[in-house]
């Protein structure tokens, strides 16, 4: 038996966003994880970067940010509204962390919005970290605020010494042009005078941005360009000068991917692997472990999405094995092991993939139910496959696919 499922892919805008929330709001899917609604302690069913969102708000509430390494993901700030409206809680969705319920917000909460009040008073490392998690828990405007940025233009503005990637990311994750960020971008990574950290994650962002586009553009090789020579130039320690190297090759693997050079892009994603290899051996505390498997995770992620693009099925299976092991409590690797076991015919592996998913709670089950009902479909057993369907659709109603089965088995 073989075949993939139609892809699953919500309505965007916001009009598909309100329909969600009010389905999710009442689908009686709660997450599992306590800490972007309310910087809960995390628990036995908790991402990894959940982990390192708790860790950043606990050394901030504690004046301790300087211990604090360079955690790579970013998790989108919509988390907190989708995770309070599977709470059933629309009270939890406020745009100030002070508007979060009492009975939610935890004792850490209310350090960091209380340490929050008085920004005049923090540093400018505490300022930048202090905006990074508040971007982490959905509160762009007021990271914006904090940094003074809040009526900025990113074409316009000038990027300070000392806060410049702060500024970037509050801008990458607000309504500003995505063409004139990567136009900023790439004249921040071409100025000698910006720190080589910084320089780096420019050129990378821009990397990455042309890459997912496939686009083989001047910006793309001048960028990658620009992120080795930096790369090179870094006087971090061992550990985090490893991770920087990991994370740009792992970036600039897309430049012979658009041009689908198999052998280049294979070469760069090995390199990227012994940087994350030679790492580990330099992690020597908890914060280092965790921030180390942050990283490992999106690289990992890459290796097993280009091996499935590229056809070679057995290796995406691995890269997912090491996925798994990273972050078992992250739907993302999940349902990208899902993916992959479907390819290559293990259906009912497939099932136990997406079916570690419904127990995070939240909006990815919709997208487990969808997949659990196709395969109950391909096995012969409708009854199954319906009942999936339709608890992706009570939480997501704004999904053709599903819809499309729904309507088909009322017809």
């Amino acid at each position: 038996m073989t075949g993939t499922p139609p892809p699953y892919v919500p309505e965007p805008g916001p009009d598909a966003l309100a329909r969600r929330l009010r389905s999710l709001l009442v689908a009686n899917v709660p997450v599992a994880c306590g800490v972007y609604c309310g910087l809960a302690q995390p628990g036995p069913l908790s991402a990894r970067h959940a982990e390192a969102t708790f860790a950043r708000a606990r050394h901030f509430a504690a004046g301790t940010v300087d211990e604090l390494p360079h955690f790579n993901t970013n998790p989108p700030p919509i988390l907190r509204v989708l995770a309070a409206a599977s709470l059933g809680r629309a009270d939890a969705m406020g745009r100030r962390m002070a508007d979060m319920p009492s009975d939610l917000a935890s004792d850490l909460w209310r350090r960091v919005e209380e340490r929050l009040r008085s920004p005049h008073a923090l540093t400018v490392d505490e300022r930048s970290h202090a905006s990074d998690l508040m971007l982490r828990l959905g509160y762009v405007d007021g990271a914006a605020g904090l940094l003074g940025i809040e009526n900025a233009d990113a074409a316009q503005h000038g990027f300070g010494a000392h806060a410049a990637l702060a500024e970037f990311a509050v801008f990458t994750r607000g309504r500003s042009d995505r063409a004139v960020l990567e136009s900023r971008a790439l004249d921040l990574a071409r100025d000698r005078t910006r720190p080589a950290r910084v320089r780096t994650v420019m050129a990378t962002y821009v990397v990455v941005r042309n890459g997912k586009r496939g686009a083989d553009t001047p910006a793309l090789h001048e960028a990658a360009r620009l992120a080795l020579a930096a790369m090179a130039e870094s006087d971090a320690d061992d550990f985090a000068a490893s991770l920087s190297r990991q994370t740009v090759h792992r970036a600039v693997a897309f430049l012979p991917f658009v041009r689908h050079d198999l052998a280049g892009t294979l070469a760069h994603l090995d390199r990227a692997l012994a940087y994350q290899d030679a790492a580990k051996a330099h992690a020597k505390s908890d914060l280092q472990r965790l921030a180390w498997i942050d990283h490992a995770f999106p690289l990992h992620e890459t290796i097993a999405r280009t091996h499935l693009r590229l056809g070679d099925v057995g290796a995406a299976i691995a890269a997912t094995d090491e996925l798994v092991a990273l972050s078992p409590n992250d739907s993302r690797c999940w349902d990208l092991r899902g993916q992959a076991l479907v390819r290559a015919g293990r259906y009912d592996e497939a099932l136990v993939a997406w079916g570690r998913a419904i127990p995070l709670g939240g909006l990815p089950v919709a997208k487990a139910a969808y997949h659990l009902g196709w395969i109950h479909e391909q096995l012969g057993d409708p009854d199954r496959a319906r009942e999936h369907y339709r608890l992706s659709w009570r939480i997501d109603p704004t999904v053709p696919v599903v819809a499309a089965r729904i309507d088909r088995d009322a017809a």
